[in-house]
């Protein structure tokens, strides 16, 4: 199942949980409004992710750049 798909299930579900069998289909704006809302929480999570992978690859890359000049630093300085 798709996320859009899955959120949409899950915001039903959600809404007839708390308010009874069918309040979802009599209030679609309900559901839209968590379906948006799951969908920005799903987008921020990956983003953040990716994020940290990024952050994560460039601290390594530092560390590697880092450790590479010092190894040099006798050839070019003496």
């Amino acid at each position: 199942m798709t996320d859009p798909a899955r959120h949409l299930s899950e915001a039903i579900a959600a809404i007839d949980a708390a308010f009874g069998p069918g309040y979802a289909r009599d209030h679609p704006a309900l559901v839209a409004a968590m379906v948006q809302s799951a969908t920005i929480e799903a987008a921020v999570a990956k983003g953040y992710g990716a994020h940290q992978e990024a952050l994560a690859a460039a601290r390594e890359i530092s560390a590697e750049m880092g450790a590479t000049i010092l190894k040099l630093k006798p050839r070019i300085f003496g």
